[in-house]
């Protein structure tokens, strides 16, 4: 199994990175795990899925509004509110004359966005004993994915799950900071990097490849 991940992320000499100075980075949502989309949960939503729904109407009727009130546009539910009758209230928040249902950021600390099924990537995983998690998740929820990840069936990494402090801005600058202080404090020679986020790979590896301009760093799109 290991031969076959290095020969599909085109790591040329697949013996000298499956020795001991080696640490493997795993980021969590959608390279471990299958993770609920925002998008997807909110077709879901409007399609009127009889479990969503009710969940929705228990949300909806807070603010006073019915399923027949919500909108959709741009990967959002929202409701109109022009005349700003409506109160924000829990995942519900307003952008002018809109009231918009579950910002990004309260959805990926809500229970629904936690997955329920494993990418092909956590076989990996679960064969290599040098790893860490470096999500941008946000450390309140740390509990929910510990839990989740034992569910799961992924122990839990040796050198630390870690995660996002409240209110990250720069989510792939933060992991470039986060990888190069957990190198600094284990002392490895060579670290694989994977990750789903393109956006946050190059910006993580540009942080990594500044500060630790000798490091032999691999980043891996997943």
């Amino acid at each position: 199994m290991l031969s076959t991940y290095f020969l599909k992320m085109k790591i040329k000499n697949y013996n000298e990175y499956t020795n001991q100075n080696v640490l493997y980075i795993f980021d969590f949502d959608d390279t471990l795990v299958n993770t609920p989309s925002y998008e997807e949960l909110a077709i879901q939503f409007l399609k009127e899925d009889v479990t969503i729904k009710d969940l929705l109407n228990q949300s909806i009727n807070r603010i006073g509004v019915s399923l027949s009130d919500l909108k959709w546009q741009d990967g959002r539910i929202y409701v109109m509110d022009p005349n700003k009758q409506l109160r924000e209230y829990g995942n519900w928040v307003r952008k002018g004359d809109r009231m918009y249902m579950f910002s990004p950021n309260l959805f990926h600390t809500s229970d629904i966005s936690l997955p329920e099924t494993l990418k092909e990537l956590s076989e990996l995983y679960k064969s290599v004993e040098n790893k860490c998690i470096v999500t941008a998740r946000e450390e309140s929820i740390r509990n929910k994915i510990t839990n989740k990840l034992l569910d799961l069936g992924l122990e839990l990494p040796k050198y630390g799950l870690h995660m996002a402090p409240v209110g990250t801005k720069n989510a792939g600058h933060w992991k470039g900071e986060k990888i190069v202080e957990i190198i600094n404090e284990t002392g490895f020679q060579k670290a694989i990097f994977y990750d789903d986020n393109a956006k946050y790979i190059k910006r993580a590896t540009k942080v990594v490849r500044e500060k630790l301009p000798n490091f032999d760093f691999t980043p891996v799109k997943v």
